[in-house]
């Protein structure tokens, strides 16, 4: 008799954990909503200003330039820490934004500390092909928050 409850006991839980996983599915743009509201809108915003910033420093003195790509940097570290976008569509351009924004903000800081005006420059113009990327992820967030 205990062998029978036990199997009845193990199959109900089975049975419940099955429904559970499949009934509490998300569509993807749900998936997106959330990881939206939950840090990448603000990683977003934090990472379009500080790459602004960079950009308008490019024509300001080569010694202002390290501080705001530092920024920059810490920008994109949060930005990291997010769960992978659930947007199939803008995933692509994210990541090469966050990779334009790393070593383009690294070679900033690298050159302007080592007085290379060349390498700081071309560390600014990273940043810069980073921030087109970053609106190509913007306009397919958008569209894919849209379509819920």
């Amino acid at each position: 008799m205990r062998i029978r409850v036990r199997l009845s006991t193990v199959a109900t839980t089975a049975i419940a954990t099955a429904l559970l996983l499949t009934g509490c599915s998300s569509t993807p743009a749900e998936e997106l909503e959330d990881w939206w509201s939950s840090g990448g809108e603000s990683r977003v915003k934090g990472l379009s200003d500080t790459a602004s910033q960079v950009n308008a420093v490019s024509m300001r003195p080569m010694d202002v330039w390290s501080t705001t790509c530092q920024e920059l940097l810490a920008e994109v570290g949060k930005a990291k820490k997010l769960d992978t976008i659930p947007s199939e569509n803008a995933r692509g351009f994210w990541t090469e934004a966050l990779t334009a924004f790393e070593h383009g903000g690294n070679e900033c800081v690298d050159g302007a500390a080592k007085k290379d005006e060349p390498r700081a420059s071309e560390g600014i113009r990273e940043v810069q092909k980073g921030i087109g990327r970053l609106a190509s992820a913007m306009s397919l967030i958008r569209s894919d928050l849209q379509a819920k």
